[in-house]
């Protein structure tokens, strides 16, 4: 047994001269020694003192001590069992001291045990082979796409299996978008996501893509086409952000499904433009005298204009009829007349696509009011706070997502069982509204129910009703509901 600063620090052996700044060593040739002997006639131990010498002062202290600070077996488990837990370092280590109050361990040796933990789980495998062999393991569907001299890999996309069943069987409206900052070979990750009947929210697949011109998103997609059973499965609606490229390639390996573009972002969009465009006053030049007090009258004026603007975009953008949308397109250019460039730039840039995103041509598809990609920004919230670092490897990424997966898949069969399960007091009192229990979900429920009054108000005239719950989520309208109404009575009177 010797001192923990016995020996001298030995550089490692490199070509070249190793760099020392920043690096220390405890080692300070300490000559304490002590040896043991086992005698066996008498089964004991003996100690004999070859030096009882230290040429440094001891510690008070024991703590930043090696020997002292490191885990037993029982604490590397608990370490182990809430990394993948997904316990923060700080908060395993503050349990480990709760639970063992003369514990001096610090919070390296926790990291310590976490990444020898990570690199045992690979053993001699290579990065991407221990994520390949996960994803067999765990069955999924994966597909790989090397470079033209298939030297490296640059797209990897793959799917878990339930989340195919839910692609199958819910895959009326996919939203798509891509996010960063999640792996330290800065590849974006491209997520598709659907909504369920219960309107949840479930991730069909992960790309991790090297690049993002349409070849990239080309293959992505007809990997995601490839999932679907049959023709008859095919999405009625697919909802991106304003990105040429993804938007291009959609309506080329998806021909016959709507494209429909997130308004919220074109909101955004149009709102920034107008902030530098639609200036009462323009910025006063560089190192120009400006009166504080017009400054301020000028900036409160420009907010003014900007709200006017922001407010007409949106009820331009809620036109719930083409006769509105041409009438609420006439105010919006009345209002925004003093700035001609904003104006043109509108036209030629935004509403060039209003087919799109505006609610008279979107009301008349099945969207189940999916009508930005809003859905798809939670789910890479929702990821992120899985991932909580923005340089893990592919393996490390693919581990986060697959517990992700595992949770979400829980919530969405929870979310089925109480919708089978749960009815609403306000409705036992209707017949109609009693025959859907356990048939159609909560939230179709509450849109039936909405129409079921609406219809008591004005009829089954189509053109007061509008149809827009038949046409944009499946269901039946107000209109429809007050003439099935009606034919009950008729058969109800006629019988009696």
């Amino acid at each position: 047994m010797q001192c923990e600063k016995s020996g001298i620090y030995k550089p490692p052996k490199t070509r070249k001269k190793p760099n020392l700044e920043g690096i220390g060593s405890r080692k300070c040739n300490c000559p304490f020694r002590l040896k043991g002997f086992f005698d066996k006639d008498t089964n004991d131990w003996w100690l004999a003192m070859l030096c009882g010498m230290h040429n440094h002062d001891l510690d008070e202290e024991l703590s930043g001590h090696l020997i002292v600070s490191r885990l037993s077996a029982e604490e590397k488990k608990k370490v182990i069992d809430m990394t993948k837990s997904l316990t923060v370092p700080q908060n395993i280590l503050t349990n480990l001291m709760q639970n063992n109050k003369e514990s001096v361990t610090t919070i390296k040796q926790v990291y310590n045990v976490r990444t020898r933990w990570r690199k045992g789980e690979k053993g001699n495998m290579t990065e991407l082979q221990y994520l390949i062999s996960k994803l067999v393991e765990h069955k999924y569907v994966y597909y790989t796409r090397c470079n033209s001299e298939e030297i490296t890999l640059e797209d990897i996309f793959f799917a878990h299996p339930e989340s195919i069943k839910l692609l199958n069987t819910f895959p009326t409206v996919l939203v798509m978008d891509s996010t960063y900052k999640t792996n330290n070979y800065r590849m974006s990750l491209f997520e598709i996501v659907g909504c369920t009947s219960t309107k949840m929210t479930y991730s069909i697949g992960f790309v991790f893509l090297h690049f993002e011109p349409e070849d990239n998103f080309t293959w992505a997609l007809t990997m995601v086409k490839g999932l679907l059973s049959s023709k008859d499965s095919m999405p009625k609606v697919i909802v991106t952000d304003r990105d040429g490229a993804l938007m291009n390639v959609v309506g080329t390996v998806f021909p016959e499904t709507y494209t429909m573009l997130c308004f919220f972002h074109i909101g955004k969009n149009v709102r920034a433009k107008c902030i530098t465009d639609c200036r009462v006053n323009p910025k006063p030049p560089k190192g120009a005298k400006v009166d504080k007090k017009e400054l301020k009258k000028n900036k409160v004026k420009n907010r003014e204009v900007v709200e006017k603007v922001v407010i007409a975009w949106r009820e331009l953008v809620e036109s719930p009829t083409e006769e509105s949308y041409a009438s609420n397109l006439l105010k919006f250019k009345e209002v925004c007349m003093p700035f001609p460039e904003f104006i043109t730039y509108v036209e030629t840039r935004v509403l060039n696509l209003k087919e799109k995103f505006v609610r008279a041509w979107t009301n008349k598809v099945l969207h189940l009011g999916c009508r930005t990609t809003n859905i798809v920004e939670s789910a890479h919230g929702v990821l992120k706070k899985y991932l909580r670092s923005s340089v893990g490897d592919l393996a490390s990424c693919w581990d986060e997502i697959d517990k992700m997966l595992a949770v979400q898949s829980s919530e969405i069969q929870g979310s089925f069982g109480r919708n089978k399960t749960v009815f609403e007091h306000k409705y036992k009192k209707i017949k109609m509204m009693r025959e859907l229990k356990g048939y159609v979900s909560r939230r179709a429920v509450k849109f039936i129910y909405d129409e079921l009054k609406r219809s008591k108000t004005f009829g089954f005239e189509k053109e007061d009703c509008g149809c827009v719950q038949k046409t944009s989520n499946g269901l039946p309208c107000a209109c429809i509901i007050a003439m099935k109404s009606k034919q009950k009575l008729m058969k109800h009177f006629l019988g009696s």
